[in-house]
């Protein structure tokens, strides 16, 4: 699992046994899936998760990791 700390509270990028894939978390809903942690983190840094929440932010934050390499891994 990774976490960054943002702006609009913790995301989470979790590992998802069943799916084999990783989904994007915040507010503990899932908005997403990738097949690789590295492509969830890129979607989330594009702003195109399906969270209106982050993704309405879009061009109005310039400290967001541009990859999995900027989040925590926990």
């Amino acid at each position: 699992m990774w976490k960054y700390e943002s702006p609009i509270g913790t995301l989470y990028i979790r590992f998802l046994p069943i799916q084999k894939s990783y989904g994007f978390f915040f507010n503990n809903i899932c908005w997403e899936t990738s097949h690789t942690p590295e492509a969830e983190a890129d979607n989330i840094y594009l702003h195109c998760t399906g969270c209106y929440e982050w993704d309405s932010l879009d061009g109005s934050l310039f400290d967001v990791p541009s990859d999995l390499s900027g989040w925590e891994h926990c």
